[in-house]
């Protein structure tokens, strides 16, 4: 058994990635020796995000600081790398997806998230327990109250009366965690309009490796955005053909860092250049070319 924690950062973020590090360290203490971790990160150092002539801080001062922190990692195998190709999150899954064939499962984890050190031994737990009988599964950890009421079926029962948004105001370090006793519950999602899957990407989804194979992360999405919403609607249109199954490990929370993110310093001696908005158009424009063929394909095979 092989698990990818795939794992994307912007120059910026570099502190939060070595937080990440060392928490996925402690995490590593409570994993057996029976599957094998893997952890792929790229930091994106491209002239096309960062205009370092004008920056104060050097590109070499983030790939030297990249190297020293992702030396430490010594209790998995590791690829880690500085990319100026990579530019986002979405084709650095896609270059993990590739990369890593054999992969059973693939982990998307962000650097905002935090979460209890008991995080990984509780997935490789789930799988575990899942994986003979639901090889074409995701997996995920339970939430707090955020955007809207179609994400409640993730959110932990001690969140859901909070009032939407309330990820944006919460203290994370207090919320996430163990708040009960530990289960594995499947996840319905009945609502119309909506695939019968519900999950985003960066927060420990774990995603089986052939379902993502079945389906993969079309080249057409480019660097950044609905990855994981494509990913849900091909499951939902793809379990007509085979079982697929979403599972939440209850009373175990994960949350965003919006409250205690602490990058501004880094932002003020780095001329960043902000293209979310340009790369979430072109994935939203290829997003129904792509599902459309994809639906297609599954119709004719």
């Amino acid at each position: 058994m092989k698990i990818v924690i795939s794992i994307f950062a912007l120059p910026y973020e570099i502190d939060e990635l070595e937080k990440t590090l060392f928490q996925l360290k402690k995490s590593s203490q409570y994993i057996s020796k029976k599957i094998e971790w893997v952890l792929d990160i790229t930091m994106c150092v491209s002239d096309e995000m960062v205009n370092w002539k004008k920056s104060s801080l050097s590109k070499d001062y983030f790939i030297d600081k990249m190297l020293r922190i992702t030396s430490q990692v010594d209790w998995c195998t590791k690829y880690i790398q500085t990319s100026e190709q990579i530019l986002g999150c979405v084709s650095q899954r896609r270059e993990s997806l590739k990369k890593h064939q054999d992969a059973n499962f693939f982990i998307w984890l962000d650097t905002d998230i935090i979460f209890e050190e008991t995080t990984l031994a509780y997935i490789e737990n789930t799988i575990q327990s899942t994986y003979e009988n639901y090889p074409y599964s995701i997996i995920t950890p339970e939430i707090v109250r955020i955007w809207d009421t179609t994400w409640d079926c993730l959110v932990n029962e001690n969140f859901i009366d909070k009032p939407l948004d309330y990820q944006k105001t919460n203290d994370p370090y207090e919320d996430c965690g163990v708040t009960g006793d530990i289960s594995v519950e499947t996840v319905f999602v009945d609502i119309k309009g909506q695939p019968e899957f519900k999950f985003a990407g960066g927060w420990f989804t774990c995603i089986s490796g052939d379902l993502l194979r079945k389906i993969g992360i079309p080249d057409s999405f480019g660097h950044y955005g609905y990855e994981d919403t494509f990913v849900m609607h091909a499951s939902h249109h793809l379990s007509r053909q085979i079982n697929i199954q979403q599972f939440k490990i209850k009373n175990l929370v994960v949350c965003e860092n919006y409250k205690y993110r602490n990058f501004y310093e880094y932002q003020e001696n780095l001329s960043m250049i902000d293209r979310r908005e340009e790369f979430k158009k072109i994935s939203f424009d290829n997003f129904k070319p792509e599902l459309e063929s994809l639906v297609k394909s599954l119709k004719d095979n």
